[in-house]
């Protein structure tokens, strides 16, 4: 994905969702997610707000998909509510725990 690619999803993102209670937060895409990951998300996250105008259903249904895409794909949106941020960051899984437990167990 080029720079310029991913520079307009971002400002679509902001247009969408960056407004009214939300105008001002900023967002931080952790350095462990990939940007094409970042930019699907914040896709997903602007379409479904787009989607939220429409019939009930169509939105319930939308909003449904974006989530299972966003948990495949092992990352979560998180807002933060105090330092005025919407995260994009990996999802811990059970297994990353695992993982982190067994380390601190045998190191």
């Amino acid at each position: 994905m080029k720079i310029e690619d991913f520079d307009k999803v971002i400002e679509m993102w902001e247009r969408y969702i960056l407004v009214e209670t939300l105008e001002d937060y900023s967002l931080e895409i952790g350095n462990d997610v990939p940007k094409e990951f970042a930019a699907i998300a914040l896709y997903l996250d602007s379409a479904t707000v787009r989607a939220a105008g429409e019939i009930q259903e169509y939105y319930e249904g939308y909003r449904q998909a974006a989530t299972d895409i966003l948990n495949f794909m092992g990352l979560e949106l998180v807002e933060d509510h105090e330092m005025k941020t919407i995260h994009i960051k990996r999802t811990v899984t059970e297994h990353d725990k695992q993982e982190l437990l067994k380390k601190l167990i045998w190191e």
